[in-house]
């Protein structure tokens, strides 16, 4: 038999490979600790789970990717970190507007909602202040440099960060 390449699922495969920065530095990094317990619920991310994100809770949120397979430990990917000053069911929707294309054009942030859609996550740690809200997403973006969120504040002081993804 011939040798042969079918590039339709070699750029498929490749449509699937995404780089994260995994940085020991950012981790340890004092000035990166958050002050205040955050505490995390996780919920598959889906419409049928609507219902089950508060409507009267504001805070930090994360999607995370988590493939389902049963002769391994669990294994988590951090594709984003974002916060919410609304509620969390608005912003669950909002997303979910996104998956279907009917949100504001995100490329990242739909190719995440469409490639992962069967092993995506959504956690939610809810915080009562505004200003926490803001100190926690920007100390978890800084920390964790997530591979979809194109706002990262150390960024746009350290040009090594600086469009590392692309």
């Amino acid at each position: 038999m011939p040798f042969d390449i079918d590039f339709h699922d070699r750029g498929f495969i490749r449509e699937h490979i995404w780089e994260f920065l995994l940085f020991p530095e950012h981790w340890h990094d004092p000035i990166n600790n958050i002050a205040i317990n955050l505490n995390w619920t996780e919920v598959p991310f889906n419409a049928a789970q609507v219902n089950n994100i508060p409507n009267n809770q504001k805070g930090i949120y994360c999607f995370v990717v988590k493939p389902r397979y049963n002769q391994f430990f669990e294994t988590r990917y951090l594709y984003y970190v974002g916060q919410t000053t609304r509620n969390f069911r608005v912003r669950y929707q909002e997303y979910l507007n996104d998956s279907l294309g009917k949100g504001k054009p995100r490329p990242k942030v739909f190719a995440m909602l469409k490639l992962w859609r069967d092993y995506l996550h959504f956690y939610y740690a809810p915080i009562p202040h505004n200003i926490q809200i803001d100190d926690c997403e920007t100390k978890l973006l800084n920390t964790f440099v997530p591979r979809v969120n194109t706002d990262i504040p150390v960024a746009r002081i350290k040009p090594e960060l600086k469009n590392i993804y692309e």
